[in-house]
């Protein structure tokens, strides 16, 4: 990932060393030229990404779409095969684990990926194009509704009139960035997952007549002369025939990606095509990074996240390294409110490209101003592990009780190289905002380094001369003491309660907000009879 530009001496090894400055990352747009679809491009990007180890030989050639783990082919709307992508694969996933999935909505990832009345946010339209970051900001911070819930007919001001009132049917817990230059990690990716993102420059005379197999070979485009686009991989076959693409421009060798389109089933083969593992600008990291969805977790009425802000990472704070390269050790922590209810700490959830790096989660007291305490005695080990991948990584801990009221959960990294964690700095393009934070003081706090507990708005501006700043990237997934199904409020699930939820859809009764959030149970955003019937399948457990 591009990090900001920076003047800076390796032999400052002091926090307060003068001369370290930076500005927002600026990003070159790529050009969008095909009227269908086209993706903004990240220019510049180093390459990220994890390389994973098949736990089973391969084979030369599978297919989740065989299998039956894809939804049908959608019929993307504007400029936004970023997000018909992303959900697909989430689908997907759903799909792979036995979960109900059917079509994830789209429309309201592509309203909330845009700028607020405060000016923040991401800076684009509806109908504008977009980064990967945003899907993987909207599906970690916020989660996934079903179409039923939110469907693509829903306007701007439906969006603003239902904001704070829709709740997900799942978030997205655990994202692996792909080394995608190494071939057996995207077909590991796919297999153990059933699908893969992957971006690259679409360029319609390099599709063969019968739209099923596409091969770019002309090297050297520059960033503004690509026309991304992202699809979902959902198979491979080392035997694709390389005749099978343009006779004037075909690979070298047989091989080839399947890949599920956003431009409806007309399209290809069904709405499938056939990319060559030899493409030139595949995976190409300009793009941001290609990455696989291997986790959610299912949100319900007792459950939810806790965070400081809604936008995922677009950078690594990786500035402690820059300062002193000998640092191995950083606590980063976000103070967050468990005055609500909600505070048995199931997972905690975190973005860090510090791969190889031992992690320490604990939750830890703060004072009276909300200042986390750095009285390690103080603190509560929840989870230990180390960050096994690039991507957001998520500690299990399993509904751990912390204290009601204000805490801080803090994410401890030690290692000898990246220690950093993800962050959400602003970006520019061509000297306007792309992206731009809602950071404020008393939200992240660095432990370590010889430092007192810092503000690290307070470390933005003194260090870095930035008053925009950003936040770290740490989420807690907590539920509360309420049972889910718990219709009459008395605190235990009984034949009582399903006898409410009967008696409410015979319209003999009306639930109030609550009691339909708890007969949701599968949390579709419908109470409905497929509710009761599950509700009947617990309680028959439980007696």
């Amino acid at each position: 990932m591009k990090h900001k530009i920076l003047s800076v001496l390796l032999a400052f090894t002091i926090l307060g060393s003068a001369g370290f400055t930076a500005r927002a990352a600026e990003i070159e747009a790529a050009g969008t030229g095909y009227a269908d679809d086209v993706a903004v491009v990240a220019a510049d990007y180093a390459a990220v990404g994890s390389e994973l180890e098949p736990d089973t030989a391969l084979p030369s050639a599978y297919s989740s779409r065989d299998i039956g783990y894809v939804t049908p082919v959608r019929q993307q709307k504007y400029n936004t095969c970023w997000i018909y992508s992303s959900t697909a694969s989430l689908e997907t996933l759903m799909l792979k684990n036995n979960k109900r999935s059917g079509h994830l909505s789209t429309m309201h990832m592509n309203y909330w990926g845009t700028v607020n009345e405060r000016g923040n946010g991401w800076h684009r339209s509806i109908s504008d194009a977009g980064y990967p970051y945003i899907s993987l900001g909207y599906l970690t911070s916020f989660g996934a509704l079903t179409n039923s819930v939110f469907p693509e007919s829903m306007t701007t001001s439906d969006f603003e009139t239902l904001k704070g009132s829709l709740y997900p049917y799942v978030s997205v817990s655990s994202i692996v960035y792909l080394a995608a230059s190494d071939r057996d990690t995207v077909k590991t990716a796919v297999y153990n997952y059933g699908g893969a993102i992957g971006n690259f420059h679409y360029y319609g005379g390099s599709l063969n007549d019968s739209s099923t197999a596409y091969y770019f070979d002309e090297e050297g485009l520059a960033t503004n002369q690509l026309n991304g686009h992202a699809v979902e991989i959902v198979g491979w076959d080392d035997n694709y025939s390389r005749l099978n693409f343009n006779s004037s421009h075909q690979p070298e060798n047989n091989g080839a990606w399947l890949c599920k389109n956003s431009w409806g089933p007309s399209f290809g083969d069904n709405g499938y095509f056939w990319i060559s593992y030899e493409d030139k600008y595949l995976f190409d990291s300009r793009f941001g990074p290609s990455y696989a969805i291997t986790g959610y977790t299912d949100m319900n009425a007792v459950t939810q996240i806790k965070q400081n802000e809604i936008y995922g990472a677009t950078y690594e704070f990786n500035y402690i390294k820059k300062l002193n390269p000998r640092a191995n050790r950083m606590t980063y922590a976000n103070v967050l409110d468990f005055s609500d209810g909600y505070h048995n700490v199931d997972k905690v959830i975190f973005e860090s490209t510090a791969e190889g790096a031992d992690y320490t989660v604990s939750y830890i007291p703060v004072d009276e101003n909300g200042v986390p305490t750095d009285n390690a005695s103080l603190w509560t080990t929840l989870a230990e592990g180390r960050v096994e991948h690039q991507g957001y990584i998520c500690a299990e801990i399993d509904n751990i009780s912390v204290p009601i009221g204000k805490g801080a959960i803090g994410v401890t990294l030690k290692g000898s190289g990246n220690i950093g964690i993800g962050v959400d700095e602003w970006l520019t393009s061509s000297g306007n905002y792309l992206f731009r934070p809602e950071s404020e003081k008393g939200q992240s706090f660095m432990i370590g380094y010889d430092i007192e507990p810092t503000d690290v708005m307070d470390f933005y501006k003194s260090i870095l001369n930035d008053d925009i700043g950003g936040t770290f990237i740490i989420k807690a997934i907590c539920t509360s003491d309420e049972v889910l199904g718990d219709i009459d409020g008395d605190g235990e699930f009984t034949i009582i309660d399903i006898t409410l939820i009967q008696r409410m859809h015979a319209e003999m009764i009306e639930f109030t907000d609550r009691q339909i959030r708890q007969a949701d149970y599968d949390n579709d955003g419908e109470a409905n009879i497929i509710d009761c019937t599950l509700m009947q399948r617990k309680l028959n457990t439980i007696v």
